[in-house]
């Protein structure tokens, strides 16, 4: 095992040692490890809930912080250490109660917090010796001081949710920036939506809060003076409080254009961008790349169903075709299962994807996680399967679909999901994306050339050479002239596309596909 690295935090000489642990993520469509293998990175973003916590440190204890992320090392689980920390969501249970498990047989004390410890705090009561529910801001400083002292209790509730202007920048000086794709931002917590079949609201909450515009400034900063390649702004939806987002982005455009090397952004948001074109000119000209949008449907009766009614004010065609003539990369969301699906709608979503030339969709079987409203209504009508969600939504469901059988609704998601990644399939979108942009922003052709962008062209075409089959390879390099043909200053939006289509094309032909 490898020397780690080491955080001091006081001013004594006598330290409290703290393992933080990241599980790792289980191969599944979401985790990107496709594209992250091609880009040369380890996994797609590090965990900034454990780099949180050492910010909040408080400075009147003296604490030595190791960090893993498993997704990028081996935990050694002999390191001496007086606390292991292990944070996590509900798609990685079963590696949190192995994790717990293996550390205390071993003598360790564990602290476990995180969605999963809050969402399903029933289920971790026994698992670790000190249980974190909720938010972290104000009891985590407030364990560390009684930690030290001997006199910690068992379980820490943060009851209400914490004002986010108490939240400090994570403290990332213990990640190698270098393994990750993105660094991640987080500039608001909750909200307003109450989709039914959502579980974000037990934890955050629906009152939507924000950080201010100088704790964001100051977090992008700090991914840009680590040598982070993209930011994410990891919110649950971006555009809560449009009034806010309208005040932040001329504030990134203004830093972005004085950089020799500027970042790019994405994250998620609701289809409601798309109904204010000076917005989407604002995001275009802060280097925003892709946009992660929860559709979820093209039906308005199963919209209706489940309380998403905000897609519904405009018509969605016309609303992602507009994203897309700024030149941002629609990030399509998809879920099938609803109650007014029959085998019908995965044509409506085929020619969806089609007509608004999408080249990049995401598609998800409804599940149903516990406590959410869409739980308990299947739950009265004896609709859940007998096993529990297990917080992985592709290839499996725990709900029984009511116009169809399980077995035929998991197949005909199958069979969209691959037929949408058809090498000439793909093709023909992007084709028709590149030639639908219509908005270029100059401003940021004159900049200084980054080495890293040949490197990282290099590498796209490394991967292509050698390791892709033919049918793929040809695809890349045609669609690479068609790029620069079109609009050279398309091609990062190109290289962006195509490490995405090379990691849906494989998973979904050459991946497990059962649970």
């Amino acid at each position: 095992m490898k020397s780690q690295k080491v955080k001091r935090y006081g001013k004594g000489t006598n330290y409290k040692t703290i393992y933080l642990i990241a599980p790792r993520h289980p191969e599944n469509f979401w985790s990107m490890q496709g594209t992250v293998d091609i880009l040369g990175a380890k996994t797609l973003m590090p965990n900034s809930a454990l780099a949180t916590l050492m910010a909040l440190t408080p400075d009147d204890v003296n604490i030595a912080y190791i960090l893993c992320d498993e997704n990028i090392s081996e935990i050694d689980f002999d390191l001496k250490c007086d606390l292991a920390v292990i944070t996590g969501a509900t798609l990685h249970v079963r590696r949190i109660n192995k994790l717990c498990k293996i550390f205390r047989e071993k003598g360790r004390t564990v602290a476990l917090g995180g969605t999963y410890a809050t969402i399903e705090a029933d289920n971790c009561r026994d698992i670790a010796d000190y249980h974190f529910i909720g938010e972290a801001e104000y009891t985590w400083p407030q364990f560390l001081r009684q930690w030290v002292c001997d006199k910690a209790v068992k379980v820490y509730e943060q009851a209400e949710y914490i004002d986010l202007k108490d939240s400090p920048a994570p403290d990332w000086s213990l990640i190698d920036v270098h393994d990750y794709i993105n660094i991640s931002v987080q500039t608001s917590r909750g909200c307003p939506n109450r989709c039914d079949f959502c579980d974000v609201i037990r934890y955050v909450g629906r009152q939507y809060r924000i950080k201010t515009a100088d704790q964001i400034m100051g977090e992008v900063q700090n991914a840009h003076n680590i040598g982070a390649r993209t930011v994410f702004f990891s919110d649950d939806n971006f555009l809560g409080n449009k009034a806010f987002t309208k005040e932040l982005l001329p504030r990134l455009i203004k830093w972005n254009l004085e950089q020799t090397r500027p970042l790019s952004f994405s994250t998620q948001i609701t289809v409601q961008v798309a109904d204010d074109e000076k917005l989407l000119k604002m995001l275009a000209d802060a280097r925003f790349s892709v946009l992660f949008l929860g559709v979820e449907t093209v039906r308005e009766a199963s919209l209706k169903e489940v309380h998403k009614t905000q897609n519904l004010k405009y018509d969605i065609y016309a609303r992602i075709e507009r994203i897309s003539r700024f030149g941002i990369i629609p990030f399509i969301g998809l879920i099938v299962g609803f109650d007014n699906d029959d085998v019908s709608v995965f044509d409506d979503l085929y020619h969806f994807i089609k007509a608004t030339h999408s080249p990049i969709a995401g598609i998800s079987l409804l599940n149903a996680p516990k406590f959410t409203p869409l739980y308990e209504r299947l739950k009265k009508e004896g609709r859940l399967a007998e096993d529990d969600f297990s917080g992985e939504w592709q290839l499996y469901t725990n709900i029984i679909p009511k116009q169809m059988k399980r077995d035929e609704l998991i197949e005909h998601y199958r069979n969209l999901f691959k037929k949408l990644y058809e090498p000439e399939l793909f093709e023909a979108r992007l084709e028709q994306w590149l030639n639908n942009v219509e908005y270029r922003n100059t401003d940021y052709t004159n900049k200084k050339f980054d080495p890293k962008q040949l490197l990282f062209g290099y590498r796209i075409f490394k991967h292509f050479t050698l390791k892709e089959n033919s049918q793929v390879r040809h695809l890349c390099f045609r669609a690479m002239k068609k790029t620069w043909q079109t609009n050279p200053e398309l091609m990062r939006r190109f290289f962006t596309l195509i490490t995405q289509y090379s990691h849906f094309y494989h998973f979904l032909n050459e991946q497990r596909t059962d649970r």
